[in-house]
């Protein structure tokens, strides 16, 4: 897993184009309101993240809630 990420929007970001995916593809999947504009908010960190979504996030990828929010 990538060490040099430093903020949880890198991380989701990582993650997301790691797979191939679209922020319409994330927004979809994970039925959020907003669309891929919410997606683009949490990875710019100009919105917070709630917890459903990063536990979405961890189930999605296969990786710790606290990798997502710390990089640990």
């Amino acid at each position: 897993m990538q060490e040099s990420l430093k903020n949880v929007g890198e991380r989701i970001k990582y993650l997301r184009e790691k797979h191939g995916l679209s922020q319409s593809d994330i927004a979809k999947e994970f039925h959020l309101a907003g669309g891929s504009s919410v997606v683009c908010k949490y990875e710019r960190e100009k919105r917070d993240l709630p917890l459903d979504v990063v536990v979405a996030y961890s189930r999605r990828f296969g990786v710790s809630t606290d990798w997502i929010l710390k990089g640990a």
